[in-house]
């Protein structure tokens, strides 16, 4: 039993169920909270959670030695689980994820395999700084994902598009802190990140300025009517909280303030998610 949570804990169940949950929320803004077909809600959900638990589990075995030291308490470094069984569950998991889209549609098996490829493709590219942006353009996924698993003729693509927008300069932002948190780790394996390779206090700066143009931008989005007065609010405050959180690591760059900003960034990213399910609401 012991294990199995070990286990359970190595796909971030938190971020995973956050992605399937992005894959309905946006399901349901576009068919205007009506469910057309429950076997699409299930198959977007374990699409995104699929995909998401793969893409987490393969970051482990790449990120295993960096994790000794970085993170030593994890499952892998603690050597718990074998690395290549881990590695096989995680490409199962991903084929898996895809594949399900053959009961769906064809835009959205190519969206779902499209992005499955973004999100992997980062874990090996993890050594290169620029890296941090496809995994920003894999966040947007369970946005675009839902749109093309909804077969909408072209409703809302426009606040879909901006808000994925928000989403991209939002998660940047927060990879950019994550790269302070794992400075030690990063540059003893030889890792670029844009802390490793510009230095933390750039780092911050863009990590704030980031989270400033994401929250005007989602504030901007409410303000011009593509989503109603309760989205606004909402993601309002969580961008509020969420730059709060990157102005303590500007003021203080260090690993220590980084891991507690990032943790309050992704409860922003999750109250964040709950404004956009309620964007239509009257």
């Amino acid at each position: 039993m012991g294990k199995a949570v070990e286990f359970i804990k190595m796909t971030r169940p938190l971020n995973s169920v956050m992605t399937g949950a992005a894959v309905l929320f946006t399901a349901f803004v576009i068919n205007r909270y009506a469910i057309k077909s429950v076997s699409s809600i299930l198959i977007g959900f374990l699409t995104g959670f699929l995909i998401s638990s793969a893409s987490m589990l393969i970051n482990d075995v790449v990120d295993l030695e960096v994790d000794r030291i970085n993170k030593p308490w994890k499952p892998l470094p603690r050597g718990l689980f074998n690395p290549r069984s881990v590695e096989y569950f995680s490409m199962a998991s991903l084929v898996l994820g895809v594949l399900l889209n053959t009961l769906s549609n064809p835009q959205a098996l190519l969206t779902a395999a499209a992005y499955s490829i973004i999100a992997y493709a980062y874990n090996f590219l993890r050594n290169k700084w620029f890296s941090h942006f496809f995994v920003s353009i894999a966040t947007t996924g369970p946005f675009i994902y839902g749109y093309s698993l909804s077969m909408s003729s072209g409703e809302r693509f426009v606040f879909i598009a901006l808000f994925s927008a928000v989403v991209f300069l939002i998660n940047t932002s927060r990879e950019f802190v994550k790269s302070i948190a794992d400075e030690i780790g990063d540059r003893a394996k030889g890792y670029q990140t844009v802390t490793t390779v510009f230095g933390r206090e750039l780092a911050a700066k863009l990590s704030l300025a980031l989270a400033i143009s994401g929250t005007l931008l989602a504030i901007v989005i409410g303000l011009a009517g593509f989503a109603r007065s309760l989205y606004t609010v909402i993601l309002g405050l969580s961008g509020a909280a969420f730059s709060s959180a990157a102005v303590k690591v500007l003021r203080r760059p260090v690993s220590e303030v980084a891991q507690k900003a990032r943790k309050t960034m992704m409860y922003s990213m999750l109250f964040a998610l709950t404004g956009f399910l309620f964007s239509d609401f009257p």
